[in-house]
């Protein structure tokens, strides 16, 4: 009756009526803009988790009290003695060689 991948193309279009009708409500383009927001967000969140700072600041500076309920134990970042051998993965070598 319908032709292969149809099905697909009439769920895509279904998807993109239902999104063209939530922007036509303003809600839904506050809603839009907002997640937009959030998404643009990230990639200053991921920077600001990677220099240590809290994941999730609020852009005020930290207080005693912060600092009293932080129970993130303090870990090195990098270790000082040299991790030990292992032989979980076998040292291949070539034929012959």
């Amino acid at each position: 009756m319908f032709a292969p991948g149809s099905g697909s193309v009439v769920v895509v279009a279904v998807a993109l009526l239902v999104v063209v009708a939530a922007l036509a409500s303003p809600a839904g383009r506050r809603a839009a803009v907002a997640a937009l927001g959030s998404v643009g967000r990230w990639p200053a969140l991921i920077r600001a988790e990677m220099r240590g700072d809290a994941p999730l600041s609020d852009g005020r500076a930290d207080t005693a009290d912060d600092r009293r309920f932080d129970t993130t134990p303090e870990m090195p970042a990098v270790r000082a003695e040299p991790l030990p051998p292992t032989s979980t993965f076998p040292q291949v070598r070539r034929p012959g060689g």
